[in-house]
């Protein structure tokens, strides 16, 4: 079992470019190590349903999800379809160190394209909302963009003193 560190904000490969997976053989080791880290993080934090390589240092388009309505790795993720319609929904991420949480904007549904760790192409129609702005997450974190980035309206997210100075924010006391 290899869990690896969990990268957090202000780590600048949270914002690298990701490289499409070519090799698939090489490819079972970062998933193996994204399985164990998602584990271990859901062991010893009570939650924890998705992680993607950036998050574990590895700058490929890999994630790793584990939900009631699928478990499994999605190489070179892609949303091909959404919807129209979009709702606020409220987000976190493991690369915080402390409790954060912002409403962000998601399409309702999506369909998505990826490959298994055989390369095989296959395809999925999301609609459960959980699993959906899972997915979104998580490819975003392969596009270079966190969920900070999607804060909808400034103001309106929940957080706790350090999770604010790891944004680099003044403290301002009243």
């Amino acid at each position: 079992m290899v869990v690896r560190e969990i990268k957090l904000v202000g780590d600048p490969i949270l914002r690298d470019k990701c490289s499409e997976v070519t090799d698939f053989e090489s490819a079972k080791q970062v998933v193996v190590d994204l399985k164990d880290t998602l584990q271990e993080f859901r062991k010893k934090n009570g939650f924890g349903s998705g992680i993607a390589a950036p998050q574990i240092g590895v700058s490929t388009r890999a994630i790793y999800v584990s939900t009631q309505e699928f478990e499994g790795e999605m190489l070179n993720p892609k949303i091909i379809k959404h919807s129209k319609q979009t709702a606020l929904f409220w987000d976190e991420c493991f690369s915080f160190e402390a409790a954060f949480f912002a409403k962000v904007k998601r399409w309702v549904s999506i369909e998505l394209e990826y490959q298994d760790l055989s390369g095989n192409r296959k395809t999925m129609k999301v609609t459960d909302e959980h699993l959906g702005t899972l997915l979104q997450h998580e490819i975003d974190h392969l596009n270079q963009i966190l969920f900070i980035d999607r804060i909808v309206r400034e103001g309106e997210y929940i957080l706790s003193c350090n999770a604010w100075k790891q944004l680099g924010k003044p403290l301002k006391v009243k």
